[in-house]
C-alpha cells in the first residue's frame, strides 16, 4: 500500500490513474496497488493451446473454438479452481499438471463412458473436448461443443532435462593426528590416528600407508635390517569419526625418528584426492 505522501506517487496522476480523489483520506483497504513498469517486451505466444496456454493467455484464445487433453476433475473436487461459473448443472473442471479450467454445457458422457461430476474416482479418466473459451469475473471457461467429448490418453510429454550444477565439495585433508606432527618422547606402543575432514574410500587406504624408521646410522643399518626399514602394522578405517588407526605390530624402538607416510592414490567418498601426508615424530623410552 502506498500512503498519499509516497514520493514514489509524485509523477503519477493519482485521480486519472486510480480514479480517486487525491484530496481526501486514502488510500483505503485493497486501494492504489500499482506495479509501475521500466519497460515492456512481447511475449513469445504459444503454438498450440493446451490448459496451461490458455490460463496464461486467456486472450489469445477468447472467442475460438480449441480442443483441450485433460484430465476429468468432476465438479471440482480436487480443489484447482476457487469458483464456477454455474452456466449448467453438469460443469466440470479439466485440469493438468499445473492449471485448470471449466468446461460447461456438456454432460461428461460420451460413447461407452459415462462420468459422474461428484465421483471422485471418475478423476483418473482423462478427456478430450472441444468448445468455445469464454471469460467472466474472473474465470475462463470452454463452452462445450455437443458431441465432441471423447476418452483420451495422458499425454506422454517427455520431461524437460535441467542440469543441476552442484558445487564441488573441497577435497578431504587430515585435521588432526595423534601423535602430532613433531611430537616427541612418544610411547613405544601407541597407537597412531589419522582424522580426515571428509569420509574416506577404504579400499583407497589398502597399500598406500608407509611406515619407517628416518634416523638410522648408516651403520647399525647395516647389521639391523629393521634399522633403517620399514615397521610392521596394521590399519583400521573407522568411518563413524572418519579415523585411521595404525596399530604396531612390535613395540617401536625408543628415541628413534618415525615417519608415517600417506601416499598418493588415497581418496574420499566423492573420489576426490587426499593430497599426500606425512606425520612425523620421536619415541621416548618406553
Amino acid at each position: 500500500r502506498f500512503g498519499r505522501d509516497d514520493p514514489r506517487l509524485g509523477p503519477l496522476d493519482v485521480k486519472t490513474t486510480f480514479k480517486i480523489d487525491p484530496d481526501v483520506a486514502w488510500p483505503k483497504p485493497g486501494q492504489v496497488t500499482a506495479f509501475v513498469a521500466s519497460g515492456v517486451t512481447a511475449a513469445t505466444q504459444p503454438p498450440a493451446p493446451s490448459i496451461r496456454n490458455i490460463v496464461l493467455f486467456p486472450s489469445r484464445y477468447l472467442d475460438q473454438k480449441v480442443t483441450l487433453i485433460g484430465q476429468f476433475g468432476g465438479r471440482n473436487l480436487l480443489g484447482d479452481l476457487p469458483e464456477a461459473p454455474g452456466q449448467s448443472r453438469y460443469d466440470f473442471v479439466l485440469r493438468s499438471a499445473d492449471a485448470a479450467i471449466w468446461v460447461t454445457n456438456m454432460r461428461p458422457k460420451g460413447k461407452d463412458f459415462e462420468l459422474a461430476v461428484d465421483a471422485r474416482i471418475d478423476t483418473k479418466r482423462w478427456l478430450e473436448v472441444t468448445g468455445t473459451l469464454q471469460q467472466g469475473r474472473g474465470l475462463q471457461w470452454l463452452d462445450g461443443q455437443g458431441g465432441s467429448i471423447r476418452l483420451a490418453q495422458a499425454p506422454r510429454e517427455a520431461p524437460e532435462e535441467v542440469t543441476v550444477h552442484v558445487p564441488m565439495s573441497p577435497p578431504p585433508e587430515v585435521v588432526f593426528s595423534a601423535p602430532t606432527r613433531d611430537e616427541t618422547d612418544v610411547s613405544l606402543s601407541t597407537r597412531i590416528r589419522i582424522q580426515f575432514s571428509r569420509d574416506m574410500d577404504p579400499a583407497s587406504l589398502r597399500g598406500r600407508v608407509r611406515m619407517s624408521y628416518v634416523d638410522a646410522d648408516p651403520a647399525r643399518a647395516a647389521n639391523e635390517p629393521t634399522a633403517a626399514g620399514a615397521i610392521a602394522f596394521t590399519t583400521q578405517y573407522q568411518p563413524g569419526n572418519r579415523v585411521l588407526e595404525i596399530k604396531v605390530t612390535n613395540p617401536l624402538e625408543g628415541f628413534r625418528g618415525v615417519k608415517v607416510e600417506l601416499l598418493e592414490g588415497i581418496a574420499g567418498m566423492d573420489k576426490q584426492a587426499l593430497k599426500p601426508f606425512t606425520l612425523t615424530f620421536e619415541t621416548g623410552a618406553q
